[in-house]
């Protein structure tokens, strides 16, 4: 195990108009599963590389246990990599390809088959190493992926997306199956990815990336209920938050179909973004509002859009007077679309967030 930490990493493509990493500074301690999240083009797999030594900075450090290892060959810093393309060799097992790395060290061939064993065992595959990768599913080639970079009992694992190749299902089944295996291996591990369920369900830390600059770094639930700007709100949380952008007329803020009261103790600023989880919504029938009135909440007339049913719950898509907003219903919710509601917003719930900068707005 090893700490891993990034100081200052700039790297700039030829020709791109922006910094693919602009100056990012991360901690990763010993043992920990920190997941790096963000959109496409957002700086996360330039990182991983940087990490990996499959690209070099243009600026900063890559410390390893508190040693600088830009300069250093990617073969000696003895960190794993799992691809988001599996990265097997056709022509061999996959007995052939978990020991390759082993093979390459010079271990005896013995000693080489009780580690891949051993690992295959942890990794349910036992059964599968006579068989080549166009032999296997997509699942099965993923872990045999995996116990590559498992046999090499490495200082840190370097995980690129490697479940965004499977089906919804599949990666569902394999992303508590990693996160386990991680954790009981108890290596330090960075995990790159653009699904924020991953990123919310395996990181003991998350961090947020928009146009290579660190947005929050933080345990998922404080990232999720205390985000720092309206980015890093709308990118965790699904369905996404309702982000509306308000504007202020004395102790009312309104747009259009929406009037709320301005939380007490919070100088929101004349033009601002309420951002309500869908969680914080609650529907009521248009001619049945609760009485009374919980404290701090608002009611809005809206109009159901369309209704997802999920067995457990239905997302509700609304339109208030022209605003759209998303709801979470328990169950299977009685309306579909067209019916007239009403919604009961929580204020005291909301998130608050300057219009122009994105900021978050605070008591």
């Amino acid at each position: 195990m090893a700490t891993v930490a990034l100081r200052g990493l700039t790297r700039r493509y030829p020709g791109a108009e922006r910094p693919a990493l602009a100056g990012l500074d991360l901690d990763i301690a010993d043992g920990e599963l920190l997941v790096v999240v963000g959109p496409s083009g957002c700086g996360k797999s330039t990182a991983l590389r940087l990490v990996a030594g499959l690209d070099v900075p243009d600026g900063g450090q890559v410390l390893i246990d508190g040693k600088d290892v830009v300069h250093t060959p990617p073969q000696d810093r003895d960190v794993a990599m799992v691809f988001q393309g599996y990265a097997l060799y056709p022509h061999l097992t996959a007995r052939e390809i978990m020991a390759f790395p082993l093979k390459m060290r010079g271990m005896p061939r013995a000693e080489q088959k009780k580690v891949v064993d051993e690992a295959a065992t942890m990794l349910g595959i036992g059964h599968l190493l006579a068989r080549r990768p166009g032999e296997l599913s997509g699942g099965e080639r993923q872990r045999v992926a995996m116990g590559r970079a498992i046999v090499r009992k490495p200082k840190a694992f370097l995980f690129d997306e490697p479940l965004s190749n499977l089906d919804a299902a599949l990666r569902a089944e394999l992303r508590v199956d990693l996160g386990a295996l991680v954790r009981r291996l108890g290596t330090t591990s960075l995990y790159v990815t653009h699904d924020q369920v991953e990123a919310m369900t395996l990181g003991d830390r998350v961090a947020v990336m928009k146009d290579g600059v660190l947005q929050q770094v933080g345990p998922p639930r404080q990232i999720y209920e205390d985000p720092t700007n309206v980015f890093v709100a709308g990118f965790l949380g699904s369905p996404r938050i309702n982000l509306v952008e308000v504007t202020r007329d004395g102790d009312r803020l309104r747009a259009a179909g929406v009037d709320v009261a301005a939380p007490p103790g919070m100088d929101v600023p004349a033009k601002a973004i309420v951002g309500l989880r869908p969680e914080n919504l609650a529907i009521h029938p248009a001619d049945a509002a609760p009485t009374p009135l919980p404290a701090s909440t608002s009611l809005l007339a809206a109009r159901v859009t369309a209704a997802e049913p999920l067995g457990a719950e239905t997302i509700l898509h609304l339109d208030a007077g022209g605003t759209p907003l998303v709801a979470r219903a328990p169950g299977f919710a009685r309306w579909s679309a067209g019916d007239a509601v009403q919604v009961a917003a929580v204020v005291s719930t909301a998130l608050w967030f300057e219009a122009g900068s994105g900021e978050r707005v605070r008591a």
